[in-house]
């Protein structure tokens, strides 16, 4: 509110931050709107207009990174499904015995319910400014994160505190690593095998109504690994046995989806059982490079605790170049 853009001159007007540029267009919005942000397709459309009325100058980069930002900034502070998700496990309602990330997440919400927004980040992106507006911002966003960060400590040691539990239990690197990316943190279950089959069959059941869905490779997966336990070999290897592998990869297909409670109206595509066994187990170099390049990825995230797992079955079709993740 304190800036002027009627007095900078062309070179700082065409350097002043977006985010500058966004929040005074907000402040001109809301005047005319009753306090509201624009929140349709329509609305912000007429938002960009506004911003565009700024404009001193067609090529002023800035302004293009406020419009190309509208949708991302300009947006209500309602949850993200995967935050509200967190916020609602039984996990989080803590107690004595709860882990240091449950306590955390827990603040976190406190947090939220007490400011109706999650911590700040601290992150600032790449951006058309001079040095001394980007550097100025940057310190504003790094002191509100800092400033975040020791209010969801003080919930945490509210918690602890209650539970009589030591202080140090909850260490700040977690809670300043937990603040800073709460709103990209996410809990993941995953199953054992063995504990699928239910899963599956609400998963698999309804296959054959999606031409483009995948589900049926795991079954047909299955299939061959039963293949190769009761013939010593993938089906299809030897040539003169194609059409008598078929058959009998298809009656372990039916037996596994009988298994698994799948109805015997719902068959896998004749097409793909043919494909299984005209490979016979064959390695498509270009195929295998993405599949290791995928497993790479996720080994990475293992390690670094970095960005989210694949959850759980992750399957690439080198045919139709298609790829689907289903949670088993």
């Amino acid at each position: 509110q304190n800036i002027d853009l009627s007095v900078f001159t062309d070179t700082e007007h065409a350097h002043m931050p977006f985010v500058v540029i966004l929040l005074k267009c907000l402040d001109q919005w809301k005047i005319c709107h009753g306090g509201e942000i624009p929140k349709n397709y329509k609305e912000k459309t007429e938002f960009k207009s506004l911003i565009n009325a700024m404009r001193r100058k067609a090529d002023e980069e800035n302004f293009n990174e406020a419009c190309q930002n509208v949708n991302k900034c300009v947006v209500s502070g309602s949850l993200p499904s995967h935050i509200k998700e967190l916020f609602e496990d039984p996990s989080c309602d803590v107690c004595a015995s709860s882990t240091p990330f449950w306590i955390t997440a827990a603040a976190v919400k406190q947090f939220y319910n007490v400011r109706g927004v999650l911590p700040v980040s601290g992150v600032l992106g790449d951006m058309t400014a001079d040095s001394q507006s980007f550097v100025a911002l940057q310190r504003l966003y790094r002191d509100k994160a800092a400033s975040d960060a020791l209010a969801v400590s003080g919930y945490v040691q509210g918690f602890l505190k209650k539970f009589g539990v030591p202080s140090e239990y909850v260490s700040r690197d977690l809670i300043n690593k937990f603040s800073k990316n709460s709103s990209l943190i996410r809990v993941l279950r995953t199953n054992p095998v063995e504990s699928t089959q239910e899963a599956m069959r609400e998963s698999l059941g309804t296959f054959a109504d999606e031409p483009d869905d995948l589900s049926h490779v795991v079954l047909l997966f299955r299939a061959c690994q039963e293949f190769i336990r009761t013939q010593g070999r993938w089906p299809g290897e030897k040539d003169d046995l194609l059409s008598v592998d078929e058959g009998k990869l298809l009656q372990l297909l039916r037996s596994i989806q009988e298994d698994v409670g799948l109805p015997s109206d719902n068959p896998v595509p004749d097409m793909f059982i043919k494909d299984f066994v005209r490979y016979g187990g064959t390695e498509v170099p270009s195929v295998a490079a993405f599949s290791g390049g995928i497993a790479a990825h996720e080994c990475i995230k293992l390690i670094t605790c970095q960005y989210v797992p694949v959850d759980n079955c992750f399957i690439y079709n080198g045919g139709s170049q298609l790829t689907s993740v289903y949670k088993f």
